[in-house]
């Protein structure tokens, strides 16, 4: 999936953890209003329903590579865009403790402009997991490694 490439990053005040149980199991909290679906195992098929524009969307994706906490890489594709082949979104955390820096990619986008705008979305949606990770624990569940 090559294509320009966007990117984002971010430190947050959280375990790596905690981190990854806020893209994983709270994904719907902190994904542009999209309600997320998947059980985040390697081959699990991946859903964002939501409205974007006024129109109903159905984007999809599989889990590729899954290591808790600290590597998570899907596929997406826009439901109806026609898009020849899905993005490859990566996130990558490092870090331990309270501490953890997040780098996020996607593959595929046509050109640099679209690049550009896709690593601002990225930051929004970043700045969204630092906001919910690092709210008090109370409601949080325990993340569960996949089998």
């Amino acid at each position: 999936m090559p294509g320009f490439i966007a990117t984002a990053d971010i430190d947050i005040d959280a375990s790596p953890e905690r981190v990854w149980e806020t893209i994983t199991i709270r994904a719907s909290e902190v994904t542009f209003g999209a309600q997320v679906e998947s059980d985040w195992r390697v081959g699990s098929p991946v859903t964002w329903t939501g409205r974007r524009h006024g129109q109903t969307f159905q984007d999809t994706g599989v889990v590729v590579d899954a290591v808790a906490p600290y590597r998570l890489v899907l596929t997406h594709a826009s439901g109806g865009s026609g898009e020849a082949a899905p993005h490859r979104i990566t996130y990558e955390l490092s870090g331990s403790g309270d501490g953890t820096h997040v780098e996020l990619s996607q593959d595929g986008n046509p050109s640099d402009g679209a690049a550009g705008e896709a690593s601002a979305r990225w930051h929004e949606h970043l700045e969204a997991v630092k906001r919910r990770a690092e709210q008090p624990a109370t409601g949080m569940t325990p993340v569960r490694q996949a089998e």
